[in-house]
């Protein structure tokens, strides 16, 4: 069952994550990283504390008989000893098994799906570089216990709401506390996907693609963009999570206005009846009939989810149906538009 559907048990967590981040106990995270058998900037632990492994790189599949040795010698705690890297969430304070009962208890908030895409970054970044320079297929696990779910989940929601901090050895804020907030997210999101942090001035980019939805589309148009993204790589399409710290600015409506005016080919609009009641859509949406005012209709793609009426888009304007086509069949469309338009430049 997805998230969206377990908001009554969303509600009971955040209740008794609330609870305890309210008595402020002295309890700590941290992520500890081990290279083969020597931890890395090795410390000594507090007496009371847990340590649970959340991730293991093997190396690559070509070298198969010392990854077979490797997987035979295996550790309780530690997983597989000699592991070319391991992460792992360490909790320190008297409250840590509390903790990991509570934590046991979110991580079963997610379906297969969901769990899937609840990876960590370093991970997926460390597989990437070693396949450049390596022939052969990476060989990595992650644990699947449910407490093991939700701290990489924690992991993932650091990374979203402060950009460039998922790395850290040491988390600032309590895991109750943290726990708490994640939670609100998820009710109020209930979206898990992956985020691609940019480096790059916005400023600088000109992109193949912006697109323009209401935040409960997310989770579909989030789907279509990570195919676009597959397809023409990073920084080709405008899509907000990417570029959190830089849109935190002021004067927004503006800076957000002349992308999607000036710094992308094509713009993509994901209409329906919650377009209509947003604020920052109305915003774009003065990007998208200044275009269509120059001519430049080419420049627009409509998708709509529903009938609902749209100052400014009339019965014969053609649109692709979402409730009809599912995310992989929209982005096969918009990359058509795209290609045709880089043959018609």
């Amino acid at each position: 069952m997805a998230i969206r559907k377990k908001k009554t048990e969303i509600k009971r967590l955040i209740s008794a994550f609330e609870a305890e981040a309210n008595k402020f106990h002295d309890l700590r995270l941290s992520t500890v990283y081990r290279e083969k058998n020597k931890i890395v900037n090795e410390r000594r632990f507090e007496r009371n504390n847990h340590i649970i492994m959340l991730w293991q790189y093997y190396g690559i599949m070509s070298d198969a008989h010392q990854v077979t040795m490797d997987v035979l010698d295996r550790h309780p705690i530690w997983g597989v000893l000699g592991a070319e890297l391991s992460a792992y969430s360490l909790l320190e304070g008297e409250t840590c098994q509390l903790f990991m009962r509570m934590a046991n208890r979110a991580g079963a908030l997610f379906s297969e799906k969901e769990r899937d895409k609840i990876k960590s970054r370093q991970l997926e970044e460390l597989v990437e570089k070693k396949m450049k320079s390596s022939e052969g297929k990476p060989v990595c696990a992650h644990n699947t216990a449910n407490a093991s779910i939700w701290l990489n989940y924690l992991l993932y929601y650091i990374s979203k709401v402060r950009p460039f901090s998922s790395d850290l050895t040491r988390i600032d804020l309590d895991p109750f506390t943290l726990s708490l907030m994640a939670l609100e997210d998820l009710l109020e999101n209930e979206i898990i996907q992956k985020v691609d942090k940019s480096m790059t001035r916005l400023e600088d980019i000109n992109f193949k693609v912006a697109v323009s939805f209401p935040g409960e589309k997310r989770a579909y148009v989030a789907d279509v963009v990570n195919e676009l993204k597959s397809a023409y790589g990073k920084d080709s399409v405008f899509y907000d999570f990417d570029y959190q710290s830089q849109l935190a600015r002021p004067n927004l409506d503006t800076y957000i206005q002349n992308i999607y005016r000036n710094q992308a080919d094509l713009l993509v609009v994901f209409l329906c009846e919650d377009y209509t009641q947003k604020q920052w859509c109305g915003l774009e949406w003065r990007a998208v009939r200044d275009i269509i005012k120059h001519k430049e209709d080419q420049r627009i793609m409509f998708v709509k989810f529903d009938d609902a009426s749209i100052d400014g888009v009339f019965s014969i304007d053609g649109y692709i149906d979402a409730s009809y086509h599912d995310e992989k069949k929209v982005a096969q469309f918009i990359h058509e538009r795209i290609e045709l338009m880089a043959e018609n430049a």
